[in-house]
């Protein structure tokens, strides 16, 4: 009965989520559906009065632009009838002025009537005969062309009264006359024009004006674009003002319609529309407000329907503030549940690590015997390789863990930005060799010397897109560029740089399919037989780095061509680099290079405390040969009687042990008087940083991760021991430099400007540089083949000192 009850209420609380979900997608549809609809009807509505109001508003101009082209019409009609008559065709001027003036008083539109010959002479019922000519002007042209036409509005030369000139062609009676025989006109004035014009209204503050051919104004409210006789009009083609300009060009082009512009400072209409009789064009500008406030009833409306969709987004927050209440109930068990998973993850990590202790570091001794055969060594060499890449497979599940737990910490500090760099390179170097493809490193001259970054975070994040690239290109070249974009304002007294770092492939290239899910824990691209070679998850725990430092990857990738990676970093300058330089480049070089086989001075006793024998075994295995003293504990109390007993030089030991774990033993050796001293190296299989931390406040000096790796743990060894290091290839310093004087005499040197360029290199420490100086000299001539065989050992020693020793000789004998 409990039980059933405890499912139900199980149930209960798992429907809860449902239920809201549902009740929020029911209300968030009908606000959605409900907002679009009425937004859209609104839209619709509203457009369509305003259309309809644009409409009646463009109806009101062309109403007056009608009664112009009315009046026009009839005025033509009058000069056209009166150039027919036979009293005008004679153009007897003594005839025709009586009764051309008896036409002016009977017909009180027109000004003038006039007569004009083909030489432009012209008579009129106002100056009689003329002593003038009217060459010049448009509207005689056109009608001695045989035209009839609509003059532009002009001021009279002899009245100064504007006037229009209604012109047409007098014709002969005879029927063989193709070419007109003179020219009649009627001139009206423009008042009647100006007051249709002015009649045009459209609400308060609207105002009508209309423009000429040439973008001039016939009528206008404002006096100062009207002519005079002393100064003609501006043209509002060439007005500063945009908008007015460029509703003169449509009204000039004999365009038509309604925009709404800013004119005078404010929002209008402008709707416009040209004349047919004649080259002119009238618009009416109406004030925004006199076409939109027959709007406001729909506007109304549409704040009714947005304060609907407000009540019902909040009643929809509501509902969300109450699901939000609910998830929290459940909050509390999930986090108990990732707490689980971590610890889950956590302890399966430390079970894995522990035999896999076993594999590698019985790989790495057996890799290490001289006497083991090739065949043996290549099949303890796929051992090796198969522990690394399960190792990294559990680095990399733990991680993605702690990221998506939000539990993983940058931890920056100060560090040699061109030694680091230098140490992922000779890497990706060997790799690159080993499938032989070319690996390129181009950083710019301007990279800062000193940075505070997370070193171990970088390094990941580069060596996973460098090995990426590697893996997947099978010719051509891997490019591994680093680029001072520029540096941001400082922070303090804290400079900073922004750094572009670039990986460009010659690779397979990646599809646009693929492309969007490179970044996805898992998912692998690309050939099968490349799946197997990788975890899937680099790429997704490299983004997820890149955008805890404030960054993002970006990719560009052709099929058959290749891919680029890039990403950019604002970086902090740092000036307390030197130390952990020359902490750790110099063992890099040398470890990289040459196996270590001993130790100069007296032999030192080592304490190895581990309650696993195959652990114990591993670390006797290591170190016995190169001459330590290696004495083994199987748990804590045991490790603390014999270090009281032995006072060793430095210990070893594990964290969980029986009788007394490794906490308790390091606060004990602390607490001893004659041990207190000791250098003591905690190796645990625990991922858990709190026991990393613990162990270190405890006392513990350093903290070496198991799997153990040889190289790290000879390093640690070499730092807490201080110790100098007895390499295969190694002489005394002494022997190898009489050795080295000894061959300058049989060896010939290369021209005083190579030995120069070399000594720079080697000034630098660049003995990767020098390796290729080496190779080329060898290709160039066979005679320097001994000094580039000498140069090419000396180089691989790392030895700064001894090579510069050499060339600088060779210098003096070669000047």
């Amino acid at each position: 009965m409990i039980r059933a009850n405890s499912s139900g209420s199980v149930a209960n609380r798992g429907n809860h989520p449902s239920r809201n979900l549902l009740i929020r997608f029911i209300l968030g549809g009908t606000t959605l559906v409900v907002s679009i609809s009425a937004y859209f009807s609104y839209q619709a509505a509203r457009n369509m009065m305003l259309k309809d109001l644009r409409q009646s508003a463009f109806l009101e101009v062309k109403r007056g632009v009608a009664e112009i082209e009315e009046w026009l019409h009839v005025r033509q009609v009058e000069v056209q009838t009166l150039a027919n008559t036979s009293t005008v065709r004679s153009l007897n001027w003594p005839v025709a002025e009586p009764y051309l003036k008896a036409e002016v008083k009977r017909i009180d539109e027109f000004f003038l009537f006039q007569i004009a010959n083909p030489d432009a002479s012209y008579s009129n019922t106002k100056v009689g005969r003329s002593n003038k000519n009217i060459r010049d002007r448009d509207y005689f042209k056109k009608a001695i062309a045989g035209k009839s036409n609509i003059s532009d509005p002009f001021i009279s030369r002899s009245t100064g009264i504007p006037l229009i000139a209604i012109s047409t062609p007098i014709w002969s009676n005879s029927a063989s006359s193709s070419s007109p025989i003179g020219a009649f006109q009627g001139n009206v004035r423009v008042d009647r024009i100006t007051e249709v014009v002015n009649s045009l209204q459209y609400g308060r503050n609207s105002y009508a004006f209309a423009l000429n051919s040439q973008g001039q104004a016939i009528a206008h409210p404002n006096s100062a674009l009207m002519s005079t006789l002393e100064k003609p009009a501006p043209s509002l083609l060439k007005m500063s003002d945009r908008n007015l300009n460029a509703i003169a060009q449509r009204m000039v082009n004999k365009q038509q319609g309604i925009e709404l512009m800013e004119i005078d400072g404010t929002k209008k209409y402008v709707a416009y529309l040209p004349l047919q009789a004649a080259n002119w064009s009238v618009a009416l500008v109406i004030p925004r407000q006199n076409i939109e406030s027959r709007l406001q009833f729909l506007d109304a409306i549409a704040l009714i329907v947005g304060g609907l969709t407000v009540t019902m987004i909040t009643v929809l927050w509501q509902v969300q503030a109450f699901e939000q209440r609910e998830l929290k109930k459940s909050k509390a068990a999930a986090d108990t549940a990732n707490h689980a998973k971590s610890e889950f993850l956590a302890n399966m990590s430390h079970e894995l690590r522990t035999p896999l202790n076993g594999i590698l570091g019985c790989a790495q001794i057996l890799l290490r015997s001289p006497a083991l055969p090739n065949q043996e060594q290549y099949h303890v060499n796929i051992i090796e390789q198969c522990g690394s890449h399960l190792l990294t497979l559990i680095n990399d599940i733990l991680d993605l863990s702690k990221i998506e737990a939000k539990k993983l910490e940058l931890h920056p500090y100060d560090v040699h930005l061109p030694g680091f760099l230098q140490g992922i390179v000779e890497i990706c170097h060997i790799r690159a060799k080993e499938k032989g493809i070319l690996f390129v490193y181009q950083p710019a001259l301007d990279l800062p010397t000193g940075v505070h970054i997370d070193v171990k975070r970088l390094r990941q994040v580069l060596l996973n897109l460098l090995g990426n690239a590697i893996k997947f290109t099978d010719e051509g070249q891997v490019t591994f560029n680093i680029e001072v974009i520029d540096r941001p304002p400082s922070d303090g007294q804290t400079l900073k740089h922004r750094l572009r770092f670039i990986v460009e492939d010659t690779g397979i290239g990646i599809t646009p399919a693929e492309l969007s899910k490179i970044f996805l824990p898992f998912e692998q691209v690309g050939e099968k037989k490349r799946q197997a070679e990788g975890t899937g998850l680099g790429l997704a725990i490299t983004r997820q780095l890149v955008e805890m430092m404030d960054s993002d990857i970006h990719v560009q990738s052709q099929i058959g061509q290749g891919s680029s990676f890039w990403f950019e970093l604002e970086i902090s300058e740092a000036t307390d680099w030197v130390q952990s330089a020359m902490s750790t480049t110099g063992y890099a070089y040398a470890a990289s290079e040459k196996q270590i086989i001993g130790f100069e001075g007296s032999a030192y006793t080592i304490l190895m405390v581990d309650d696993r024998w195959e652990n114990r075994t591993v670390i006797t295995n290591l170190l016995q040969p190169l001459g330590f003293n290696v004495v083994e504990a199987s748990n804590g109390k045991e490790g603390l009687e014999k270090a009281i007993a032995l006072k060793p030089d430095l210990i070893i030991t594990d964290l969980l042990m029986p009788e007394m774990d490794g906490f308790e033993l390091i606060k004990r050796l602390r607490q001893t008087p004659e041990i207190k001293d000791v250098s003591i190296i905690v190796s645990s299989a625990s991922v858990f940083e709190a026991d990393q931390n613990r162990s270190l406040q405890a006392g513990g000096n350093a903290f070496l991760t198991k799997p153990i790796q040889l190289d790290e743990l000879l390093h640690q060894l070499e730092q807490y021991l201080n110790l100098v290091w007895i390499y295969s290839q190694s002489q005394p310093d002494m022997e190898k430099a009489k050795e080295a004087t000894i061959v300058t005499a049989q060896l010939t040197p290369p021209s005083p400007q190579v030995l120069q360029e070399i000594v720079t290199l080697a000034t630098k420490g660049n003995f990767n540089a020098i390796l290729k100086w080496a190779d080329q000299l060898e290709e160039t001539d066979i005679i320097f083949a001994p000094f580039a065989n000498e140069l090419r050992q000396l180089a691989r020693q790392f030895d700064e000192d001894l090579i510069l020793s050499f060339l600088t000789k060779y210098a003096v004998q070669t000047v």
